[in-house]
């Protein structure tokens, strides 16, 4: 039998992320011009677009696809991040691969778009199913990280008949390689609170 996680700690911050996705969207075009991940603009000091460029959606079906996905990746992962978790995951995601575009892919120019972040909590999820001992995420994390190294080296699969030309490779390299390292992290600050909670107190 298959279990949703339908409990208000996991619907609640999926539904959140939406609405400010659908928020960002619905700004108008000067919002965006100021928001958007422009690489000229952060090197003068505009660091903000680190973080915001991610939130943008120029196009309805851009942003269909990503609301989407986030409630793809919350069926797959949700249980790993209630309340609050959330938000720190999606903040640190977001700030790393912001960081990383601007440091590692010089020739990004423009970006908007969620999708690497997307790409980042599906790298997590599998990282800490592994974790968990679920051996599904070796599959997963395998297929991820082997589709954004092809796309990295020979440049975007083709799906079907669509043009995927215009995929910002470097943006969904960087989100995988994020998640991982958050996932990592995450594991390590588990184990840590658990050793703790475990530890005996000595008492004189």
């Amino acid at each position: 039998m298959i279990h949703l996680p339908l409990e208000r700690q996991y619907l609640v911050p999926a539904a959140m992320m939406s609405l400010l996705l659908v928020l960002f969207y619905s700004l108008p075009d000067a919002a965006h011009e100021l928001l958007s991940y422009q690489s000229d603009l952060i090197a003068a000091g505009e660091w903000w677009r680190l973080f915001s460029g991610q939130l943008l959606h120029f196009e309805l079906s851009h942003l269909g696809l990503n609301v989407a996905g986030i409630w793809v990746m919350y069926l797959l992962f949700a249980e790993h991040a209630a309340s609050w978790r959330y938000a720190i995951l999606i903040g640190s995601l977001t700030l790393m691969i912001g960081i990383a575009m601007y440091c590692f892919a010089p020739d990004m120019q423009y970006y908007v778009g969620f999708s690497a972040v997307l790409y980042g909590i599906f790298a997590w999820g599998a990282c800490l199913d592994i974790q968990r001992k679920i051996r599904l995420g070796y599959l997963l994390l395998f297929g991820m990280v082997a589709k954004v190294s092809w796309e990295m080296w020979q440049g975007p699969i083709a799906i079907g008949a669509a043009d995927t030309s215009g995929l910002a490779v470097a943006a969904h390299f960087w989100g995988v390689v994020s998640g991982i390292i958050v996932a990592l992290v995450w594991i390590v600050l588990r184990r840590h609170r658990q050793h703790k909670r475990h530890s005996p107190t000595w008492v004189e």
